[in-house]
């Protein structure tokens, strides 16, 4: 097994999730936070522990912490010569090497193991062609191998702005694509995705269901809708005519024909009055069906939501359209490859208000994988954007430098971190990401440099 440069040696105290070791001299350059590592061990000569540098530090025996010496007060005393510094470190081993296929580590390394660098051909030659790839380890330039069979229990992906996950995104779409997935990008501002793709759909374009339309109208207005909810749902299923300020006039006799109160109908046209005429206009543009888009041969289909203005019609075609899948899947008693990028998650599936589109993605993250519905989130943040009902059925999480330190620990809380904290993160450069969960088969954090796309 082709191991590269030794840097190191462990020195006592190593256990299964943890192992310090001491570098060489002449290596500590090699010394880098999250450098992919192997040791090798005297003991189990056949297996090969593979993990990550962690917490790198530089000691030195004279100028210590906590211990007060003359050359604190006199650093000028202090020659070069007689400093004996030394670098240590923390191996985090993640899997295990043996007979070319990843184990679960289950030895503690034995003092006097040694640490090289692991060569990228080795691990491309246990994972092969089986994975996708979106980009590579940032240190040692291996491509990081991502399982899309788990796909299906959801990704979530988190960073502030500027750390590129729509680029991360877009190169783990083309992946999917690649591996036969159908997917349907809900582009929030049309400028991360719409450009990069052949298939693009106004939001414009798509048509609303009746229902549907019912809720969005209750938003557009600000008519509460456990009062007026059955009256606007029963004049949309029933108005026939193109979609004009007639429709207000057909509401109120609607009302009436239900025995509606008068002061009920007149807070009701007064409310809908003040929708724009263009809105109703509007509505008459809307041909494509939702069952159009999921049946396009195309893929990715790209649908630009800034066409539309109002965030209630946004989430209204974000739901319809998963409802459409759902639909499909259910009639057809047939699984789908079919994967929903939703961007800008927080606008759709936010945490403490309601949105249209909230209960067909959480009903997509909670019960999706048997019929190959999957989803991916992009957002800036975690708490407080993200339902937590949802943000908690997403298997795989890609995160980078975050908005807040308690998005860290919302991680922690259902995702092995190995270490990785708020200074961590605080270093990454654009474009780099630690995946974590069902894809990356290590299932631990790995710091991912995401590929140019």
């Amino acid at each position: 097994m082709k191991l590269s440069r030794e840097v190191g040696i462990v020195v006592s105290g190593a256990t299964v999730g943890s192992i310090p070791v001491q570098i060489y001299r002449a290596a500590e350059r090699y010394a880098l936070e999250e450098q992919l590592v192997a040791v090798v061990d005297g003991e189990n000569p056949t297996e090969v522990l593979v993990g990550f540098l962690r917490r790198v530090t530089k000691l030195e025996p004279v100028v210590r912490e906590r211990v007060r010496t003359p050359y604190v007060d006199k650093p000028e005393m202090v020659d070069q010569g007689i400093l004996l510094p030394y670098t240590s470190a923390i191996v985090k081993p993640y899997v295990t090497l043996k007979d070319g296929a990843i184990r679960e580590v289950q030895h503690v390394a034995t003092p006097g193991s040694r640490v090289y660098l692991l060569d990228s051909e080795v691990l491309r030659s246990v994972f092969g062609d089986s994975y996708a790839y979106v980009g590579v380890h940032k240190h040692s330039g291996w491509p990081l191998p991502l399982d899309v069979n788990y796909v299906s229990h959801h990704v979530g992906v988190f960073g502030s702005t500027g750390m590129g996950k729509s680029r991360l995104v877009r190169a783990l779409v083309n992946e999917l694509v690649a591996w036969g997935y159908k997917v349907v990008i809900f582009d929030h501002t049309g400028v991360d995705y719409s450009p990069h793709y052949q298939t693009v759909v106004k939001s414009s374009e798509v048509k609303i269901p009746p229902n549907v339309l019912a809720s969005v109208l209750a938003r557009v207005s600000g008519l509460n809708w456990q009062t007026y909810g059955d009256y606007l749902e029963i004049a949309t299923l029933t108005y026939s005519d193109r979609w004009s300020k007639k429709f207000v006039d057909h509401l109120k006799t609607t009302m009436r024909r239900l025995n509606a109160r008068e002061t009920t109908m007149e807070k009701a046209m007064l409310y809908m009055k003040m929708v724009d005429e263009k809105f109703f206009e509007g509505l008459n543009e809307r041909v494509v069906t939702p069952r159009e888009i999921l049946e396009m041969n195309a893929t990715p289909v790209v649908i630009d939501m800034s066409y539309d203005i109002d965030i209630s019609v946004k989430q209204a075609i974000v739901a319809t359209v998963i409802e459409a899948a759902w639909d499909k899947v259910k009639n057809e008693k047939t699984p789908m490859k079919i994967v929903f990028v939703v961007d800008e998650a927080q606008n759709y599936a936010p945490h403490q208000t309601w949105a249209l589109s909230r209960d067909a993605i959480e009903t997509t993250v909670r019960e999706g994988r048997k019929w190959g519905l999957s989803m991916v989130l992009a957002s800036q943040r975690i708490v407080g954007d993200v339902d937590p009902s949802i943000r908690a059925n997403l298997g795989t999480i890609f995160f980078s430098r975050l908005s807040a330190p308690t998005d860290v620990r919302e991680i922690s809380a259902y995702l092995d971190l190995a270490d990785v904290n708020e200074s961590v993160l605080a270093q990454l450069q654009p474009r780099e990401f630690f995946v974590s969960g069902l894809m990356n088969p290590f299932r631990k954090p790995v710091l991912l440099k995401v590929k140019e796309v």
